[in-house]
């Protein structure tokens, strides 16, 4: 940067203060990449690219131009704007869950019985897989004793269609029964998250009050 006693700095003054005794001039200067500053009626072309400052009558600031920024700078600019986003549209989405769990409970005993009432749907359907499958599990024993009759021959065509008819209602009923035991676990998960919030929201409800 050029001392303000170096013949640079006198000669942008004295440029400065000529231009910016003529009505309504405006002068331009900037720091070149030496750190000498440079002043013009019109933007220098040593302040391309870089920042400056816009000088009215008087020497006074009119404005301050930034210098255009980096690639990296301008990425980076819009990672900070898209993190930005996307935090409000999560804080926009939550804000949503909250209030749509406050307005389908009443109170936590609420949440409680709807908790329970679904669990219980639940546990009574997989009880019905179980039962089902138990039956279907004694039906296939009879066949394979009524098998055991013709071994070295043939199956009978209704036997052999029997048996086939069990063991693929046997698999339909172990991927019920996964399904259901999958639903359970999520359901008991879910409700535990909603009610550890619906308690949080709850209590800072009662605070603000």
């Amino acid at each position: 940067m050029a001392s303000r006693r170096s013949p640079e700095f006198l000669a942008a003054l004295l440029l400065g203060l000529t231009l910016a005794n003529t009505a309504g001039a405006k002068v331009y200067c900037c720091e070149d990449a030496d750190g000498r500053r440079q002043c013009g009626d019109v933007l220098p072309q040593a302040c391309y690219g870089r920042a400056y400052r816009e000088m009215g009558p008087q020497g006074s600031i009119k404005r301050e131009v930034s210098a255009p920024l980096s690639a990296d700078e301008i990425a980076r600019r819009r990672a900070v704007e898209q993190q930005k986003k996307d935090d409000e549209l999560r804080q926009a989405k939550q804000r949503r869950l909250d209030q749509a769990l406050l307005d389908t409970y009443a109170s936590v005993e609420d949440l409680d019985r709807r908790r329970d009432r679904e669990i219980g749907d639940i546990e009574r359907s997989i009880e019905e897989v179980r039962k089902r499958d138990k039956e279907l599990r004694t039906k296939r024993q009879r066949f394979e004793k009524e098998a055991e009759f013709h071994k070295g021959r043939d199956l009978p065509r209704d036997l052999a269609a029997n048996l086939r008819s069990i063991d693929s209602e046997l698999v339909t009923q172990s991927r019920l029964m996964e399904e259901k035991t999958r639903e359970l676990e999520a359901t008991r998960a879910r409700f535990e998250t909603d009610r550890a919030r619906y308690v949080e929201l709850s209590s800072a409800a009662a605070k603000q009050r």
